[in-house]
C-alpha cells in the first residue's frame, strides 16, 4: 500500500499584502471595511450596474433606454432686446426657468439668415436660434426666431430607463449628486481592494490570481484594440 503524499498547507497570510496587514486586528479591519462599504453603497452598485446594463445594450439589445415624448409646448412673449444670440436665448431661458447645468444646441434646431433657393426664387432665410438643457427627467428646449417678439419653449419628458441612463450620466444634476456618486466609486473601490485581499487569504495562489488578471487584461485589450482609430 503507497503512502499517501503529505497535503501542503495553505498560507494563512494575505498573499499580495504586506506583513502588517497579516495581523489578526488588521484582516478583522479590512473584513469590517469590506462589509461596511459594501452595505452602504449596495443599492447604488445595483442602480450603477443596472444602468450601466442598458448604457451598454441599448443598441444591441434594442432596449428601450430613454425613450422621450413630448409633453407641452407654449409661446412666450419675450422683448427681442433682450436676445441679440444663441447664448442669450440660453441666458434667458435658464433664468426665466431657473434651470441647471449648461445650455447645448440641439442637433438640427439652428438656421443660418443665408439666402436659399425657394419654388424657384432665391429668399432670405430668417436665423433661427435654439438652446436646451438636459435634466434627469426630460430636455427643454427654447427656439426663437432673431427679431421676433415671442420664443417657443418645448418641455420633453423621459421615461423611467431614461430617467435612470440620465442619473448614471449626471446630466442636469447639481454638485452634491456628483459628491455622492463619487463617494460611491470609493466605496467601491475600498471593497474592491479589500475584498482582493481577503479573497488572496481565502484561495488559491499566486499564480492562479495572476493567471486570472492576465486573461482577463488581454480579453479586454483585444476587444477594444480593433476599433481603435
Amino acid at each position: 500500500m503507497s503512502e499517501s503524499r503529505p497535503v501542503k498547507p495553505r498560507p494563512k497570510g494575505l498573499l499580495f499584502a504586506p506583513g502588517f496587514l497579516n495581523r489578526p486586528k488588521a484582516v478583522s479591519w479590512l473584513k469590517r471595511v469590506h462589509a461596511w462599504t459594501g452595505f452602504w453603497g449596495a443599492l447604488l452598485f445595483v442602480f450603477i450596474g443596472v444602468s450601466g446594463f442598458l448604457l451598454n445594450h441599448r443598441s444591441i439589445l434594442l432596449i428601450e433606454a430613454g425613450g422621450i415624448k413630448e409633453v407641452s409646448q407654449v409661446e412666450l412673449p419675450v422683448d427681442p432686446n433682450l436676445i441679440a444670440d444663441g447664448d442669450a436665448l440660453g441666458a434667458w431661458t435658464k433664468d426665466k426657468f431657473s434651470l441647471h447645468g449648461e445650455a447645448f444646441i440641439p442637433a438640427g434646431a439652428e438656421t443660418s439668415s443665408a439666402k436659399v433657393l425657394f419654388m424657384g426664387q432665391e429668399v432670405q432665410a430668417v436665423e433661427i436660434w435654439a438652446r436646451a438643457f438636459r435634466h434627469p427627467n426630460g430636455i427643454l428646449t427654447a427656439r426663437y426666431v432673431a427679431g421676433s417678439t415671442s420664443v417657443e419653449v418645448e418641455q420633453q419628458f423621459q421615461n423611467f430607463w431614461g430617467f435612470v441612463k440620465e442619473l448614471h450620466k449626471g446630466h442636469g444634476i447639481g454638485v452634491i449628486w456628483v459628491l455622492f456618486m463619487d463617494a460611491m466609486v470609493g466605496a467601491l473601490l475600498g471593497m474592491t481592494m479589500t475584498g482582493f485581499l481577503l479573497w488572496s487569504r481565502l484561495h488559491g495562489s499566486r499564480l492562479l490570481a495572476g493567471a486570472i488578471i492576465g486573461t482577463s487584461a488581454v480579453m479586454g485589450i483585444a476587444s477594444v484594440a480593433p476599433y481603435l482609430l
